[in-house]
Parts: C-alpha cells; sequence; structure tokens
C-alpha cells in the first residue's frame, strides 16, 4: 500500500519525488523529533518562529503528530518538536525565545520590520497578511469530499498486476466526481477480475473505471486508447490528462530485467503519440526499479518521469527503523486523509512586486493552515531556507513547498 500512495502522489506531482528524496537523505534536511526541556510552558508560536537553524512543522503528542497546532498551544513536558532540519541539529538546536526576538513585530509584506508591537500593530499585520493570501475553505478537511470536489482528470493507465486496484483506491481519493481511470493491458478481463476484491469497483466515488485490452508497446492499441480516452468528454481539453505506466505483470514475469525497458519504451511511445496528434498530456510517468535508468532517460527527455516507488519506501522504512516514532509522520503525510506535500503557485502567498522573506511568507501560509517547509525559485528546490529573514523575489512560475490537507484554490493574479 505505501508503494502504491507514493506512486499515486509522486505521479500528480511531478517535482514531489526530488522533495522526498531530499528529506530521507541524511546529508541533508531530514525530519527530526526533538524534546527540550527550555521549550515547556511556552507557546507553540514562539517555538515555531524561534528555531533559526530548521523549520518546525508541528507538534508530537501522545504519540500523534500535529502539523496545526494553535499558536497559543503551551508546550507540555512529553510534547516533542517536529522539524526539518540537518541530523546535528536534533541534539541541540538554537531557539531565540520570545524575550530575545518578537517575529510579530518583524517581516511585513515588503520586508520592513515593525518597531511597534502593540496589540494594534499587530493585528494590522494580521489583516495587511490576509489581504495577501488566497484565503482557503473555513471548513477543515481532506482531499475530495462531498463539500471540496477534487479536480476532475483522466488517467491513462498502462499495465496491470494484483495491486493496480491499490492505486485507483488512491487515485479516487484525490480526484473529482466524473474522472475517469482506463486500464490498458495484455491481461483479459477475467484475469483481472480474480485478482480483484469484488467489493472494490463500489467502493470508488469519484471515478469510472474502463478496461481495455490490448499490447502498450503496440503503437496502434496505444494510439488508439490515448485519443479515446482525451475523447472522452466534450469539454476535453481542459480536463487534465495523465499516461501512467506501471511494471506488467507478464512483464515481471517473463524477465524482472526487462521489465523497466518496457516501460520507458511505452512511455517514450506514449509521448510520441501525444506530440503527433497535438494532444496535451500533464504528466507522463513511468513506474521503474532500476532507477539509473530512469535518471539517465529524464536527462535526456526532462518531460518525462521514472518514479521507484520501491526504492523511496526502503528509504523510509530505514529512517523510521531508526526513530519509530517518525512512522507516525510518514503515515500521515502518505496517507490521503491526512496532509501531504505540496507545490504552491506562489501567487497563493503574494501579489506582484513583493519581495517577501520566508518568514514572512511562512506566516501567511499560517493563515492558510499550512506548514512551509522550502520553495522552488527558478527550477532550483531550496529545503529549510538558511537565510529565512532575506527578501526574495518571486516569478509566478516558482512555488512555495507547504504541508497541507489541501491541494489548493485559484492563485492571486493583481
Amino acid at each position: 500500500m505505501v508503494a502504491s500512495k507514493l506512486f499515486v502522489q509522486c505521479s500528480r506531482q511531478k517535482e514531489l519525488l526530488k522533495i522526498y528524496r531530499h528529506l530521507l537523505n541524511y546529508r541533508k534536511n531530514v525530519f527530526n523529533l526533538c524534546t527540550l526541556s527550555n521549550l515547556v510552558g511556552l507557546q507553540y508560536k514562539h517555538v515555531r518562529r524561534g528555531v533559526k537553524e530548521g523549520v518546525v512543522c508541528g507538534l508530537f503528542r501522545s504519540g500523534k503528530v500535529n502539523f496545526h497546532p494553535s499558536d497559543e498551544e503551551e508546550i507540555r513536558e512529553t510534547d516533542k518538536i517536529l522539524l526539518i532540519a540537518p541530523v546535528y541539529v536534533k541534539q541541540k538546536p538554537q531557539i531565540l525565545l520570545p524575550q530575545t526576538t518578537s517575529v510579530e513585530s518583524a517581516a511585513s509584506g515588503d520586508g520592513k520590520v515593525a518597531e511597534d508591537g502593540s496589540s494594534s500593530m499587530l493585528l494590522d499585520l494580521r489583516k495587511a497578511r490576509f489581504d495577501r493570501i488566497v484565503k482557503r475553505p473555513s471548513k477543515s478537511t481532506s482531499k475530495a469530499s462531498d463539500w471540496n470536489h477534487g479536480p476532475k482528470e483522466c488517467i491513462l493507465m498502462v499495465g496491470w498486476r494484483p495491486n493496480a486496484y491499490d492505486m485507483i483506491k488512491e487515485y479516487d481519493s484525490y480526484l473529482g466526481p466524473g474522472s475517469i481511470v482506463e486500464i490498458l493491458s495484455e491481461a483479459t478481463i477475467s484475469e483481472r477480475s480474480r485478482t480483484v476484491d469484488t467489493t472494490v469497483p463500489s467502493q470508488l466515488k469519484n471515478i469510472k473505471v474502463h478496461h481495455r485490452v490490448g499490447s502498450p508497446m503496440n503503437y496502434e492499441t496505444l494510439k488508439e486508447a490515448i485519443l479515446s480516452i482525451r475523447n472522452a468528454f466534450k469539454d476535453s481539453k481542459d480536463i487534465p490528462l495523465s499516461v501512467v505506466v506501471i511494471s506488467d505483470r507478464a512483464w515481471l514475469a517473463r524477465d524482472p530485467s526487462e521489465a523497466d525497458k518496457h516501460s520507458a519504451y511505452t512511455l517514450l511511445l506514449a509521448e510520441s503519440i501525444c506530440n503527433k496528434y497535438g494532444i496535451k498530456v500533464d504528466n507522463l510517468v513511468a513506474e521503474i526499479v532500476e532507477t539509473r535508468l530512469g535518471k539517465q532517460i529524464s536527462r535526456i527527455r526532462p518531460s518525462l518521469c521514472f518514479i521507484g516507488a520501491e526504492e523511496v519506501m526502503s528509504l523510509v522504512t530505514a529512517q523510521v527503523a531508526e526513530c519509530r516514532e517518525l512512522n507516525e509522520v510518514w503515515k500521515n503525510i502518505l496517507n490521503a486523509e491526512g496532509d501531504e506535500i505540496y507545490q504552491k503557485e506562489i501567487g497563493f502567498y503574494m501579489k506582484n512586486g513583493e519581495t517577501p522573506s520566508f518568514m514572512e511568507l511562512s506566516e501567511r501560509a499560517i493563515l492558510r493552515r499550512e506548514v512551509p517547509i522550502g520553495y522552488v525559485k527558478g527550477n532550483k528546490l531550496v529545503i529549510n531556507p538558511s537565510n529565512k529573514s532575506e527578501p526574495l523575489s518571486f516569478d509566478v512560475t516558482d512555488s512555495l513547498i507547504v504541508i497541507s490537507e489541501l491541494e489548493g484554490q485559484q492563485p492571486i493574479v493583481s
């Protein structure tokens, strides 16, 4: 199930795999759980603003992680602070206590520092921040629900194996009503039915599953499948299309070492067909075991994404083995009903012409019930910025990396 969750999340956000690899690399910034006796009794807002070497992501209390504690929540003796920081910071993170610094009086939208710390000044600053962000729904929930429909999308899933329906159930958690998942494989319909829990299709709320039998590596067969799903909607140009290739059971059975080559070839073939017929495809993704092959092809064809879900899963397992409590953190992040990591357009948090610091963007993100952990600027990934008070100049194509329950709304355009 973990591999399925990883694959679906990464297939919907192209750069997410890079973020996960960063957070699982002990030479970079990783999740740390810290206990500090000098924090007991402090309000959470002073802790999250006071740690300079890392990004405070939440509280670990009574065996559960909370990414969104109230700013007024007081730290208890048994609490642990969840940080994204280098491993060495876990031993003794430096905390600037509220009497020596006050972020309430720092970093307005233009990066200037205010001297007045009065309550009226704080209210004005909070209002100014609200004016610069895109509001999120007041009701807290997750993904597609009765009131918050996920996006309608088309997914062409190429390949079949018994746990393919685990991936389909994950897609159903993220996508909105009317979405389609079409499966193309040489496996017969009866063969697919024998390996699926008969109750699964009836549990799907938002997507319809269609089956197509044929060889994905046959040009005409793959072309027909792509054209068919693209034409499934009258407004097809406005519906995002993704082509995802999973390791087919037949490929794995014949020669596991060849399965990756089949997946890569099929994805290249799909890209060629989409280009030839002018079909806009949002995601071209393939599952792969030998990550070196995927990286080699991605360097040549940046539009293609190869996901080694098993590799990432092993890294998560290693991290959890060292600190068992991190299991709750990763369970939450990998669960469609919890908080995930998203790259969100910078326009959600600022208006054109502003140069806010990461610290200021953090305060704005908190108002949207989100936890910022870094940003992407000029295609460069930055997790846990070293200088959080430095004014930053963003382009419209840049993004903020946050831990959030929801994918987002329309960004600010003015």
